[in-house]
């Protein structure tokens, strides 16, 4: 390790540690978190990968292998830390770390200077997207680190640079399907380095591609061991999504995605504000279009904005265009940045990213600080009201934001209910089939109800609503609390003028 290097160490260390103490608080708990660790939880009760949510049991689910690397990684913080949401968002925080330890060394490589490469560096850890990636239990860090891999050894990896660069891509498959965008960012870059520097080979690209699809292939043949319909599916649930809708229909979206990004415009993911960022990497595509056009020789801003439209074609292939996914794009969106000012003369780059950081950071600490005075220490209160009256192995219907107060396999959670006409069968009939014994019923239900179909996507038809208030007048109401974070997913009514009731039953079956 170069001595010079030991500064960013330390800052590391330090932001790890200043990290730890809101790691819990920001951002909200999101259901999602809640539905892998629950599931890798399971996973471990059954001793096998091959199974599926126990809080699910109507809604369609199947098991596939294209995620568990991701949930054999959760399982050992499981197993060293207990089963919290502490223990899973840890790992997420040390992915960032990973991340921007990558990320100094890249930047200082593209701009060839400690100061700047450095400024760029904190200011990606300073950015409230990147934050909330680095937070959040899901798989995006872990996959934005694969892609920071992947640029490095592309570009800077010697002699067996696609070697390595696909064996981490092929690996990035066992993390999420969404590591596609690993791939077209590889194949967006290996273009890039052929166009600048027509050193790209066959056996190259063959290493690379083959390579990557060997991976792919044992993680789809695992996927068929656990379920021989696996394409059909999966196809299937991915459809629920649009993954299935026309090329041009896909390509039509990017527009609208950055419109909602632009706006934050969400359903039920935090959505911060990122316009001066989107303004910023806006600039930085044009005006580093118009330099490559007239530029001449070899320019390693071709790279970033060959990474970022490998990441936006891979959206665009998929379909799927997730708020959350958008963090793949801001590292490299700031190499471009830098790179720009690193061309200005004298000390025009450094002030530029100065001035770029202190933008930043200053829109993360506006955004931050009322965030953690509102949230600090809300998700333990709100487990809290559930535990007063419900035992954690408490057979429960509730919302599945609450499944880190539960034993494995005791609660079930909403959405199941919008298939029960489908399956046959009555609210009444399921609940007694489960031996169902609490209720958690919020509010929210009736209020999304009201405004039907429009929140139909957050828990499915709630036409069964009037089946539930039956059971609910001759069942024992236990606990009633109010909260506003909790009690609603949709991220526009959290913490607004309307409260929202929580009600805690116990199921009385008819007589």
């Amino acid at each position: 390790m170069r001595k010079k290097d030991r500064w960013f160490l330390v800052y590391l260390l330090v932001y790890f540690m200043a990290n730890l103490g809101f790691l819990c608080d920001f951002p909200f708990v999101h259901s999602d978190e809640a539905w892998l660790s629950g599931l890798t939880r399971h996973m471990m009760v059954r001793g096998s990968l091959g199974v599926t949510e126990p809080f699910f049991n109507l809604k369609p689910r199947y098991p596939h292998g294209i995620k568990s690397l991701f949930h054999l990684v959760q399982m050992l913080f499981l197993r060293l830390f207990g089963y919290s949401l502490f223990s899973f968002r840890l790992l997420s925080l040390l992915g960032g770390v990973a991340c921007l330890w990558l990320f100094y060394r890249l930047s200082l490589r593209l701009t060839e200077s400690l100061v700047q490469g450095g400024l760029c560096a904190v200011l990606l850890s300073l950015d409230i997207q990147f934050l909330y990636a680095a937070h959040f239990a899901r798989q995006e860090i872990l996959i934005l680190f694969c892609m920071l891999g992947v640029f490095w050894l592309l570009l800077y990896g010697g002699k067996n640079r696609c070697l390595w660069a696909a064996i981490l891509t092929g690996l990035s498959v066992g993390l999420h399907p969404n590591s596609f965008l690993v791939a077209t960012l590889g194949g967006a870059v290996l273009c890039a380095r052929w166009w600048q520097v027509k050193k790209l080979s066959g056996r190259e690209l063959a290493v690379y591609t083959g390579l990557t699809g060997a991976f792919a292939l044992g993680f789809v043949l695992l996927s068929l061991h656990f379920d021989p319909h696996f394409f059909r599916n999966y196809l299937t649930y991915g459809s629920e999504f649009g993954v299935d809708s026309s090329l041009s229909g896909k390509l039509a979206e990017t527009g609208p995605y950055f419109q909602r990004l632009f706006y934050q415009v969400s359903g039920t993911y935090y959505t911060p504000d990122i316009r001066f960022q989107l303004l910023l990497f806006l600039g930085v595509l044009f005006i580093g279009v118009a330099v490559l056009i007239g530029y001449r020789g070899q320019s390693p801003l071709l790279y970033p904005l060959a990474a970022c439209g490998g990441i936006w074609a891979g959206m665009m292939l998929v379909g799927r265009y997730s708020q959350p996914y958008v963090v793949f794009l801001f590292p490299f969106a700031y190499l471009g940045a830098a790179w720009l000012l690193h061309t200005l003369k004298r000390r025009l780059p450094a002030l530029g990213m100065v001035a770029i950081l202190l933008m930043v950071a200053c829109s993360t600490g506006v955004q931050l600080y009322p965030v953690l005075k509102e949230q600090r220490g809300s998700y333990p209160r709100y487990l809290g009201e559930i535990a007063k009256v419900v035992p954690a192995d408490g057979k429960t219907l509730g919302n599945l934001n609450s499944e880190y107060h539960f034993a494995d396999g005791a609660l079930l959670d909403y959405r199941n209910l919008s298939y029960l006409k489908e399956e046959g069968v009555t609210l009444e009939e399921y609940l007694e089939k489960n031996e169902v014994e609490y209720l958690i019923i919020s509010d929210e239900l009736s209020f999304l109800y009201g405004m039907r179909p429009v929140w139909n996507g957050i828990y499915g038809n709630l036409s069964y609503l009037d089946q539930l208030d039956e059971i609910l007048e001759r069942s024992q109401l236990l606990h009633r609390f109010t909260d506003n974070l909790y009690g609603v997913r949709v991220v526009r009514f959290q913490n607004s003028q309307r409260d929202f009731t929580v009600s805690i039953y116990r199921y009385r079956p008819k007589s």
